[in-house]
Order: C-alpha cells, then sequence, then structure tokens
C-alpha cells in the first residue's frame, strides 16, 4: 500500500513539473510574439476581391438593402453601394473584413471587468434580434472563441474596439470617461460601444454618414444610430435618453454583411417588408418590440 502512494505521489510531482514547463514556455512564448492566439483564435477574413454570394438575394434586394444604409448626413453608409451593382462588398476598394467562422456565427468569450459577462450576453441578444438568427453566442472559454474580449491600456485616449491585430475585442477602462453621467447613462454609454465593437466584428463599418460612414464622428456630432456615434447624457439627444434602439439601416447592414462570411446567410429578412422589429438595451433591459 505504502508503494502504491509512494507511486501515485512521485506521478503527481512529475504533473506538477510538466504543467510548470508547459506554464512557463507558454507565458515565454507570449513575452516573445504576443498573446495572439488566445485574444483572436479566428482571423480577420474577407472574400476573395470582395464578391459576395449572389444566391442569398435579388438584384431588387439587394437595392433595397443599401438604399435604406444611406440614412442621412450624420446616419449611414454610402460606401455599401457596390453590392448592389457590383456585387463586391468593399469600402475605398478594400474588402470589409469580419471575425466569423465557418459555423456563421461569432463566438465570444469576455474577461473584461469593464464589459461584465450580462452585457456582452445582451449585446448578443441585440445582434441575434435584429438578425432574425443567432449570428452572435458567449461561450465559456477562450478556446471555444472567435475573440476575447478583454482590457488593457494604452498610452492614448482610445476606449478600445474592435482590433484587428490579434488583440481580440480591446477595451482601456482608465480613458473610459464617466465625470458628468449618471449610472444608468454610463451603463448605455458602454454598452453602446460593445454593441457597435461586435457589429464591427460581424462585417459592419461605422455607419454615421458619407461615404465612409464617418461623418458623425469627424464633426463630433452625436447620433441615435448605434454604429454611429452614439451616447447618452444630459446635454445630448432626448431620444438617447429612452435607451439604444435599433434601426432599420441595423438590420440592413448586418444583411449585407453576412453574404459575405465564410459561411454566407440570408438574414433580417423583415426589413425587405418594413415590419423589422426594434430592440431597445435600457439600463442593464432589453426589449424587442414588433413594428406594425
Amino acid at each position: 500500500m505504502t508503494k502504491f502512494w509512494r507511486r501515485l505521489g512521485w506521478l503527481a510531482g512529475l504533473a506538477l513539473v510538466i504543467a510548470g514547463v508547459f506554464g512557463g514556455m507558454n507565458r515565454l512564448h507570449i513575452l516573445m510574439y504576443g498573446n495572439r492566439q488566445y485574444y483572436q483564435r479566428t482571423k480577420p477574413d474577407s472574400t476573395t476581391d470582395g464578391l459576395v454570394n449572389r444566391k442569398l438575394f435579388s438584384r431588387s434586394q439587394l437595392l433595397q438593402l443599401t438604399t435604406l444604409t444611406h440614412g442621412t448626413t450624420y446616419t449611414g453608409n454610402t460606401g455599401l453601394d457596390d453590392v448592389a451593382t457590383r456585387y463586391v462588398y468593399r469600402q475605398s476598394g478594400k474588402s470589409i473584413r469580419n471575425f466569423m467562422g465557418s459555423d456563421g456565427v461569432l463566438q465570444l468569450y469576455s474577461e473584461s471587468k469593464m464589459m461584465r459577462p450580462a452585457m456582452v450576453k445582451d449585446a448578443a441578444t441585440f445582434w441575434n434580434q435584429v438578425a432574425g438568427y443567432r449570428i452572435v453566442q458567449v461561450v465559456d472559454s477562450a478556446k471555444a472563441s472567435d475573440e476575447v474580449i478583454h482590457d488593457g491600456q494604452t498610452k492614448g485616449k482610445s476606449v478600445g474596439g474592435q482590433q484587428y491585430d490579434g488583440t481580440g475585442i480591446q477595451f482601456f477602462p482608465a480613458n473610459w470617461q464617466t465625470k458628468g453621467f449618471t449610472a444608468r447613462e454610463n451603463l448605455n454609454n458602454q454598452e453602446a460601444v460593445l454593441i457597435r465593437e461586435i457589429g464591427h466584428a460581424l462585417g459592419i463599418p461605422t455607419l454615421g454618414g458619407g461615404r465612409l460612414g464617418e461623418n458623425a464622428s469627424a464633426v463630433g456630432y452625436i447620433t441615435t444610430e448605434v454604429m454611429g456615434v452614439w451616447e447618452s447624457g444630459p446635454n445630448r439627444l432626448p431620444a438617447n435618453q429612452k435607451g439604444i434602439r435599433s434601426s432599420q439601416m441595423d438590420a440592413a447592414a448586418v444583411a449585407l454583411a453576412g453574404i459575405s462570411w465564410q459561411r454566407p446567410r440570408r438574414l433580417a429578412t423583415k426589413v425587405l417588408t418594413n415590419k423589422q422589429s426594434i430592440v431597445t438595451y435600457n439600463a442593464g433591459r432589453l426589449t424587442v418590440r414588433s413594428q406594425r
């Protein structure tokens, strides 16, 4: 019996040594090459030359979808018109990238203390409701994810967002401005940023007006469009005090993005009949209201 326990102890010790060696090698690898494989397990993808699947929507439907993304001076994106005319999902001559795996679902794992698990799940539900299908899922391990949401530090002023260098969706809590905002406003502001960055991971470009969707940000104009420049506060748009509301523009944009994925999907079809549901997030509460 004593011999058995000695052997068991020897095996346990050996296992600890092996684990320590692998852990040390992993830390050394991260130190030398960064932690890209951990934070971003799916590489940014786009179709060859931006060409998209032509079977999911007719040409007239694509024209309808791109028209819905035009918006106004400070909302929308006219740079997506080539989808309907040339069947390419590109902007400024470059294919728009996404992080959708071959399963057609964006798998996210969160380690962020700023963007808490409940907030990530609400953001996933927001996009799933807009799309009409499950296209975003929160998983319970980094290994099962396409990207990891996490916090970091930077010398710049950015509050974070979708990264394309292998570092996943990263936020910088030290740069977040909370002065002058109530707890509810701050929560909504954080959720808006999270929804927007997940939208970028889906392959949706900025929807802030003009050909590149950057009109609003260029002049600091706050919009009601979450994929534009959304913010709530005492001196902001009254509509934003009621929470983040999805729009037909969001639905049209995710439908266009879906035809450019590794596994193309036909999404948000109700927007073609003007019956798209409105999804609202307000202070931790997500509601869905059908259009009449």
